[in-house]
């Protein structure tokens, strides 16, 4: 954390006993109570979006995102050196908590309190997934060029000959992905447009918070924007499941709960698929590894393995899946 601290709380009408700072946090203990001071850089686009959120859910009156107090002026933040600062109660963290129906059902909460139907004309429909089809086949190439760029070696590195290995998952992951994906086009087709719900945009256990009620709470709302709640839900499951890397555990329940709370719509649930099962995340950490050095392989290995174990963790999980939704439920 950098800047003067002291000069930011200054400006808040506490009096600050004690301080511990946590990379981007300071914990403030004051005569008045503890208290997180979050040091941030946002872009003008990026802070209005912010406080607009937050408003909103002020306005409300919800509990499902954690209050911003205002300086000593009602400011809601302090810019200072072109860094940004908020402070906020100081709650207990959600990580490793384990609580995934609750997180769902806050996430739940937090978008169905915001949605909208944006109208996608027939031609951008079309265009659009034209082009997102494009994209994922030439990843895909590029995947097979790496692929074969290794087999006409004689000897393989340990990172080279764990990418061969699970190649196959990697290829079945990217074609189920499309035909996910190619069910929702048709059904959202149908509908002439998508729903729309401010998204958290990197809601995770570590991005919440309980209170002193038992409340779930978001915290670090920097990157909210307006997109398909699928993309938070994604988001959230690929986070948990990574908090039960080495579990067995069935994630299905923690989308139901989110389903019970803020219906799916018809052909949402392939959708979801489809974004589970995306490998695109690899490509950027493939680009990195193929720069490695010889002292980096056993590292690089260990982290392909990982990304690789997720991926398939997810995909034996989205297979254990009943039928998602019925009729019924979808209208």
């Amino acid at each position: 954390m950098k800047g003067n601290i002291a000069n930011v709380l200054q400006r808040y009408p506490i009096q600050p006993v004690q301080m511990e700072l946590y990379d981007k946090v300071a914990k403030v203990e004051a005569a008045e109570g503890i208290f997180a001071l979050k040091e941030t850089q946002l872009n003008n686009e990026q802070a209005e979006r912010f406080l607009q959120t937050l408003r909103f859910f002020e306005k409300q009156q919800m509990n499902t995102v954690l209050p911003v107090l205002g300086t000593t002026y009602q400011e809601w933040c302090v810019i200072d050196d072109d860094r940004l600062y908020y402070l906020t109660p100081w709650k207990q963290s959600c990580a490793f908590k384990r609580h995934e129906s609750a997180y769902f059902k806050t996430l739940a909460i937090f978008h169905r309190s915001t949605e909208y139907k944006e109208a996608v004309p027939e031609s951008i429909w079309e265009e659009q997934g034209k082009l997102l089809k494009k994209e994922r086949d030439q990843q895909l190439l590029q995947l097979e060029a790496y692929a074969d760029q290794i087999e006409k070696k004689h000897y393989y590195s340990p990172f080279e000959l764990s990418f061969l290995m699970h190649f196959p998952l990697l290829y079945q992951c990217h074609k189920d992905s499309l035909t996910w994906y190619e069910k929702w086009e048709s059904a959202a087709y149908e509908e002439k447009g998508i729903r729309v719900v401010r998204c958290h945009g990197s809601p995770s256990p570590d991005h919440m918070v309980l209170d002193e009620r038992n409340n779930y709470q978001f915290i670090n709302l920097e990157q909210t924007a307006d997109g398909h709640p699928l993309y938070d839900v994604s988001w959230l499951y690929r986070s948990c499941m990574q908090e039960r890397m080495w579990d067995t555990v069935q994630a299905y329940p923690w989308v139901k709960t989110y389903h019970h709370h803020f219906p799916l719509k018809r052909g949402e649930d392939a959708l979801l698929k489809s974004q589970l099962l995306n490998e695109s995340f690899l490509y950027p950490f493939l680009a990195t590894a193929s720069k490695r050095k010889l002292y980096d392989e056993h590292t690089f290995t260990f982290q392909l393995e990982e990304h690789i174990w997720m991926m398939e963790k997810i995909k034996q999980d989205l297979d254990t899946w009943p039928s998602f939704l019925d009729e019924k439920e979808n209208t």
